[in-house]
């Protein structure tokens, strides 16, 4: 495809100015004109290149050419057209105008997007909390001074340290202390017992010993003058054994 795509065309003038040709030589003229535009404003002054143009015969081209060449201006073995020339020359002005509109409107909107994309790529979001965190961890554990590194732990987690150390101080003292109460409760109670008692050796024995102590109590208030003694006594007969 050609650079120029479209030749403008004065309708009112071209028609004006060719009122004295034939159809035959107008069709000609057009053709020459077109091809000329395709060229970049000249041809060859070469009735054999021209007559090809104009798709004639060498013979009928040399018959018309008098009147057509009279439009064209002839100068170092080439012919050109006044006022195609000037419109030549005014669609590349404009052609060149548009390329360079676009190669620097396409600079202008690379440049926004590198800068939108760097910008984005730089901005931390500082506010989220995973954000800071990490930054203060990459901070924190910087590899170029392990020396630093292991003081700012220290300092920093030392509470942390001491609270935990002290929590498992205090559960391991509740669980000896726990552990202690246990085993000792698991001891069997010890009991006072009077002088002279022995372990009976069957139920019967353990009743007949209730009873004497009974016995024993109830004569012990009777001296006493307990006014009450003597109650006890009527329980012997529901527990003697037999």
């Amino acid at each position: 495809m050609s650079e120029r795509p479209f030749m403008q065309l004065y309708v009112s003038d071209f028609v004006g100015d060719t009122l004295q040709l034939s159809t035959e030589q107008i069709g000609a003229y057009m053709l020459m004109l077109m091809a000329m535009w395709n060229a970049g404003g000249t041809l060859p002054d070469d009735d054999v290149k021209l007559s090809r143009v104009v798709r004639m015969s060498l013979k009928k081209w040399r018959a018309i050419s008098a009147d057509l060449l009279t439009f064209f201006e002839r100068a170092n073995g080439e012919i050109s057209h006044k006022r195609l020339t000037k419109e030549l020359r005014k669609s590349l002005v404009k052609s060149e105008a548009r390329a360079a509109a676009g190669a620097l409107g396409g600079a202008a909107k690379a440049l926004k997007t590198r800068g939108e994309s760097v910008a984005n790529d730089s901005h931390l979001p500082e506010h989220l909390p995973e954000s800071r965190n990490q930054t203060e961890k990459a901070g924190a554990f910087s590899s170029e001074n392990p020396s630093e590194n292991a003081k700012h732990f220290s300092r920093r987690h030392a509470p942390e340290i001491a609270r935990r150390s002290s929590g498992s101080s205090s559960e391991s003292a509740a669980e000896n202390a726990r552990r202690s109460s246990g085993s000792s409760s698991k001891k069997p109670l010890a009991f006072a017992r009077p002088p002279g008692w022995h372990q009976p050796k069957t139920h019967t024995d353990a009743a007949n010993t209730i009873i004497e102590e009974i016995l024993n109590h109830d004569s012990s208030r009777i001296a006493a003058g307990d006014e009450g003694a003597g109650r006890d006594v009527l329980m012997l007969p529901a527990i003697r054994a037999r």
